[in-house]
């Protein structure tokens, strides 16, 4: 999970692009297609050029000089604050968030003279950059804010204004990147990690610890557990990069954690801190004194909590699907029928699913109506785990158990299934109404993503699995905001990003897509040829796997699509 750069806000500007190797901020056009998915690099950062206030400027004229020079970070906004009085300068909390703008179309900027020496300025809105970097997609309304001036010396200057900053969707994605802070799971084995939006320059690495310590946003909170004890701060308010080493110095609280505690939160900004370019080390110490967990040096190398990675042991996954009424298994670019009644033709099942330490299967009968699971290999046995009405293909979780909605008359039901234990069935908050058509655990075992179909299409949401009590419970369930009028399939590629089956228009073909947990990029892989895809699935590491309706397996190679041959179903473990 190294940095991911934010090259465009769809649910903002209305199509983002995610093109291979070209920065660039679309608000309008088409979404292109790109190359291999998530590539990493190291964009150089274009650093604005802006002026400071004229002589005989109009109030109006005050107000955008003010909202150009925003967009420079330097010297925490200094040209900006030209613009100001001096107890406004003084007081103006340019970190307290972000107001983004739509600034593709000119004219729906508005300046708008008001009594008592107040300019409004209306733009169409596009979304909100939270004090901590969570973004929040608003897409469709329109802002407002207003900024009230005074005569300093013959010059106009802005006397009062609200904390914060605006920016166009152009300076989003030239002076932020998109970053992930990660917290631990309740039981402290893997790492979850939390898309931030950072400005981009020097502090990136002291703003990454800010938003470290500051906890796991709401969404996500009920769901995990900081490792970071309470009170913990950095003793001087910076966290310095020096010799690729990155010196983080926290008061005397956090001397607290110790034990188990204390290495997971060592992987906390280990794991946060790697993904800066030129990082080599992290010294992490609590009042100059520093932090020994066994078994790691006091200064931490990037590769040593490869235990906590939330992508687990992905790069040795298999991949599987169904072919003949048999259960294939891909070995070295050759299908080869699983041993027992799943590979044998025996039991029949449709969108297979494996467990990530592949000794168990689960999946649905032809009918579609059973959930059928039980181990792999020849001795294996397969029972009826769920008979429902219509239920959605199987997911399983990194703790071996299996997930899947039923399509019930009264609405949705979501089971879980522990091999050994029975089903039972799991509450859930907030789930949208509709038909749930997919459902997939992630494997870090904390998030799903589902595909909810109602009225105009299907819709992806994201939920969270809290496990506070005996029984987890699935709530939080938010729409990712895509430009996509119809989901059809989803599949967890990486810890943060979702491959989709979607359609960018009701009436087009559904073709596979990339995208990250805000929706903001989105890397389209292009249509198979001629052929109509029915599913899909991917893994981190891997290439992603599509079924088509005729009955083909497709994988893309970061160029296009290759037939593997006939079958359907395809499946990593998970």
């Amino acid at each position: 999970m190294r940095r991911r750069d934010l090259l465009a806000l769809t649910a903002l500007a209305g199509a983002a692009v995610l093109l291979s190797g070209c920065v660039g901020i679309p608000t309008s056009g088409p979404v292109h297609e790109g190359g291999g998915v998530a590539n990493e690099r190291d964009d150089p950062f274009t650093r604005p050029i802006v002026a400071p206030p004229r002589v005989g400027m109009s109030a109006k004229q005050v107000v955008q000089g003010f909202l150009l020079a925003a967009a420079s970070f330097d010297d925490d906004h200094a040209v900006a604050r030209e613009f100001l009085t001096a107890d406004a300068a003084r007081t103006w909390n340019a970190d307290a968030g972000v107001t983004v703008y739509d600034s593709s179309a000119p004219t729906a900027l508005r300046y708008t003279a008001r009594p008592g020496g107040v300019v409004r300025f209306s733009a169409p809105l596009a979304g909100r950059i939270s004090r901590q970097g969570e973004y929040d997609a608003q897409p469709g309304g329109v802002m407002h804010q207003d900024f009230g001036l005074a005569q300093v010396a013959g010059q106009w200057r802005i006397a009062r204004l609200a904390d914060g900053l605006l920016l166009n969707t152009y300076d989003i994605g030239r002076s932020y990147r998109q970053y992930d802070v990660y917290f631990p799971d309740p039981s402290r084995t893997v790492l979850v990690p939390e898309p931030v939006l950072v400005p981009v320059g020097p502090g990136v690495s002291t703003s990454l610890v800010r938003a470290l310590m500051a906890g796991p946003s709401p969404w996500l909170a009920p769901a995990v557990r900081t490792a970071i004890p309470a009170g913990s701060k950095l003793v001087v308010d910076s966290a310095p990069i020096s010799d690729g080493v990155v010196q983080v110095n926290l008061t005397a609280p956090a001397a607290t954690a110790v034990g188990r505690e204390a290495a997971a939160m060592s992987a906390q900004f280990v794991w946060t801190l790697r993904q800066l370019s030129g990082v080599s080390a992290i010294r992490l110490s609590v009042e100059d004194v520093p932090v020994r967990v066994p078994g790691v040096g006091a200064v931490q190398t990037p590769d040593v909590w490869p235990s906590f990675d939330p992508d687990g042991e992905a790069a040795n996954a298999d991949a599987f699907f169904e072919a003949g009424g048999r259960l294939q298994e891909l070995k070295n670019d050759r299908a080869v029928a699983v041993q027992g009644p799943a590979g044998n033709g025996r039991v029949a099942l449709s969108r297979p699913a494996v467990s990530f330490d592949e000794t168990m299967v689960a999946g649905l009968d032809p009918s579609g109506r059973r959930l059928i699971v039980g181990q792999l290999g020849a001795d294996g046995h397969l029972v009826t785990a769920v008979d429902g009405r219509s239920l959605t293909p199987p997911s399983w979780d990194r703790f071996g158990a299996v997930w899947a909605v039923d399509r019930t008359a009264r609405g949705p039901v979501l089971w879980q299934v522990r091999p050994g234990q029975g089903a039972h069935l799991v509450a859930t908050r907030g789930l949208p109404r509709g038909e749930v058509t997919a459902f997939r655990v992630a494997r870090d075992g904390v998030r799903v993503a589902a595909v909810v179909r109602g009225p105009h299409g299907g819709m992806l949401y994201l939920g969270r699995i809290e496990r506070a009590g005996d029984q987890p419970v699935v709530g939080g369930f938010r729409p990712l905001r895509t430009r996509f009028a119809d989901v059809i399939d989803v599949a967890w590629a990486s810890a943060d990003r979702i491959a989709v089956l979607a359609r960018i228009t009701s009436d087009s073909a559904g073709q596979p897509w990339i995208v990250d947990l805000y929706g903001a990029t989105i890397q389209a892989l292009g249509p198979v040829p001629g052929q109509l895809v029915a599913s899909l699935s991917a893994a981190p590491t891997h290439p992603v796997l599509a079924a088509t309706a005729s009955g083909t397996i497709f994988w893309f190679s970061g160029i296009g699509w290759t037939a593997l041959g006939k079958g359907s179903g395809p499946a990593y473990p998970g």
